[in-house]
This record gives C-alpha cells, sequence and structure tokens, in this order.
C-alpha cells in the first residue's frame, strides 16, 4: 500500500516533451568529469531516471501541504554514448522548480502562480540567486513542454535525424550536433525575421539560440517526446513527421513560396490539434 495516501508511481509523466542538450563529459572541469565517469559505471537506465523523478514529483505535490521545491537536487543524469564518446545531461530538478517560479514562459510549467504562495516564489529566487552567487551550477539542460513539442523545438532538427522505437517504453527521438543546431536556428531566425517579423516565431528561436550558446560546441541537442510517445498509437508516431514540416516550410518562406510555406504549417498545426485535444480530454 502506499504511505500517506500518496500513490504509487511506476511510469514517466504521460504528457511532457524534452529539449535536452548533452554536454561531452571529456572537455568538463576534471572534477565534473571525475564524478560523471564515474556515475556512468553505475548509471540507471533512462526510463528508470524519468520514473524515479516522477515519482517525486506526484509524492510531493501530491503531499498535505504540496511541497513545491525538492528538498535537495537530484545527482542523476541522462547519458548518451555516440562511438564511445560520452556525454551528459543533468536533470535538475530541483533547478527546474527554481527557474519555473521565476520565469512565466518557461514551458511545462507546472506549477501555476496562484497555486505557490509568494514567499516560497521569493525563497526560490533567492536560493537561485545564492547559488549563482556561490559559483554553482545554474544553466538549465532541458526544456519541458506538456502536451506538444513547441514548433520552435523542430527548427533545431532535419526529418532525417528521427527516430522512432515502438519496443516498450516507446520513444520518439530527434538528436543532432550543437553546431548543426546553431546553425539551423540562425538560418530559421533570419528566415522567421524577413517572412513575419520580430515578434511570434523569430522571438522564439532567438530564446532558443540564445540557450544554446550556454554550452559547449560540442555538445550534442536532443528532442525526446518522452511520455507523450506513451498517448499516441503506432500509426500517429510512425506518421509524425513534424521536423521535416517545420523545414519544408521555413524553405518555402526563404523561396518566398507562401503557398507551400502554408501548406506544410497546415500539415504540422493539424497534426498537434490531435494532440492538443487530448489534454482536455476526459
Amino acid at each position: 500500500m502506499p504511505l500517506w495516501g500518496v500513490p504509487t508511481v511506476t511510469r514517466r509523466p504521460p504528457y511532457q516533451a524534452h529539449l535536452r542538450v548533452f554536454e561531452p563529459v571529456a572537455h568538463l572541469a576534471p572534477a565534473d568529469r571525475e564524478r560523471w565517469n564515474a556515475y556512468a559505471r553505475r548509471a540507471p537506465s533512462r526510463h528508470e531516471v524519468e520514473r524515479t523523478l516522477y515519482a517525486d514529483t506526484v509524492r510531493r505535490l501530491a503531499g498535505r501541504p504540496p511541497v513545491p521545491v525538492p528538498a535537495a537536487e537530484s545527482t542523476d543524469a541522462l547519458l548518451l554514448d555516440e562511438d564511445g564518446e560520452l556525454f551528459v545531461s543533468p536533470v535538475q530538478p530541483r533547478l527546474q522548480v527554481w527557474h519555473r517560479l521565476g520565469a512565466a514562459d518557461l514551458e511545462g510549467d507546472v506549477l501555476p502562480g496562484d497555486a505557490v504562495p509568494e514567499v516560497v516564489r521569493e525563497q526560490a529566487a533567492a536560493d537561485l540567486a545564492r547559488l549563482a552567487v556561490d559559483g554553482g551550477e545554474v544553466r538549465l539542460f532541458s526544456r519541458t513542454a506538456a502536451w506538444q513539442v513547441p514548433l520552435p523545438w523542430f527548427v533545431l532538427f532535419s526529418g532525417s535525424e528521427r527516430d522512432l522505437s515502438v519496443a516498450s517504453p516507446r520513444r520518439l527521438t530527434y538528436r543532432t550536433s550543437m553546431s548543426q543546431a546553431r546553425r539551423r536556428v540562425a538560418i530559421g531566425l533570419r528566415t522567421a525575421r524577413a517572412a513575419l517579423g520580430d515578434a511570434g516565431l523569430a522571438s522564439d528561436i532567438e530564446v532558443l539560440g540564445r540557450w544554446l550558446e550556454e554550452f559547449d560546441h560540442r555538445s550534442r541537442v536532443e528532442l525526446d517526446y518522452a511520455g507523450l510517445a506513451d498517448l499516441l498509437d503506432d500509426a500517429h508516431l510512425a506518421g509524425d513527421d513534424s521536423a521535416s514540416d517545420v523545414e519544408q516550410g521555413l524553405a518555402a518562406l526563404a523561396e518566398e513560396d507562401v503557398v507551400s510555406a502554408a501548406a506544410a504549417y497546415r500539415r504540422w498545426t493539424r497534426r498537434w490539434q490531435r494532440v492538443a485535444r487530448l489534454a482536455t480530454a476526459s
């Protein structure tokens, strides 16, 4: 039986997608390099990390009273091995909450402003400022979105970088190099500004570009549908080529082909409108 009426959780969040940066361990500071190399020798699987984080979140927020901020930062991370080179993306649940409490524009905010007392927000801001002054890690290695994958995220990827697995747990990911992601941001930003102006899509792409600049240029960037993949059937996942839609739409805009750009946008919109309906389904 679960304790104190809090449900036992054995899955990952069923409605969240993530955009992550993985930095190369070989190019970190010596202490961090030693830490993550040691961690890699005993690291839990990605699914186990996701499940543990979700279970902790449910316990905290379902408590009486709810506890919006984790008592301590997680020591876990997601790891990536490419041709024998190790990359790391710390999961940072405490830092994620601190940032969300002080920034309403972060995607996937599961802590609505009116649900968190002002004193908790003030303490989170103070803790984050103190961490920065002390030289701690204040960069967020991931961004989270609920019930969607924001269109600007797809700007970072090509359709050819799509990887689908329908084995349990099901997963749909895109992954690219940091250099490719930054190049696509620059092209996408220039195209969006020329065709649509500085607001909207261009502004969102610019925000992503500034975020990517915080990390080592040898990093990897990953879009992970994560728990969203659990909500969608195999046919939907197999037909989801959103990165290609966005890629083709921006290319059409660059050629001033408004008709083709609009068609690509309609394909993307129809697909994600179906997903959005799941958020309000009873």
